[in-house]
């Protein structure tokens, strides 16, 4: 890979992408943004155990709770927190 992907698919291009930056000083803002996102997007709505009864057309936003989603981009790429802490920090974020 040269430069800053359109897409990341694997942890290493992350990892390339920050090296790159760091070398060229070029594409910085996508990446760091790709970086939050990674980190940041993590959690999915699922219905209340109490609302299950409930028809659609009756359920509101209340009805849902933000839960860790076990198929998250982060966990996918075998990433932890701190991880991506590291990698903005190179960064300078």
């Amino acid at each position: 890979m040269v430069g800053v992907p359109k897409s990341y698919n694997t942890k290493k291009d992350y990892e390339n992408a920050v090296d790159y930056v760091c070398s060229t000083n070029s594409g910085k803002g996508e990446l760091v943004r790709a970086l939050k996102d990674l980190k940041e997007n993590t959690t999915m709505l699922v219905l209340k155990k109490s609302s299950e009864g409930k028809a659609a057309e009756d359920q509101t936003a209340a009805d849902y709770e933000e839960v860790e989603n076990p198929a998250c981009k982060k966990i996918k790429l075998g990433f932890t927190d701190a991880e991506i802490d590291a990698l903005l920090a190179r960064l300078g974020e």
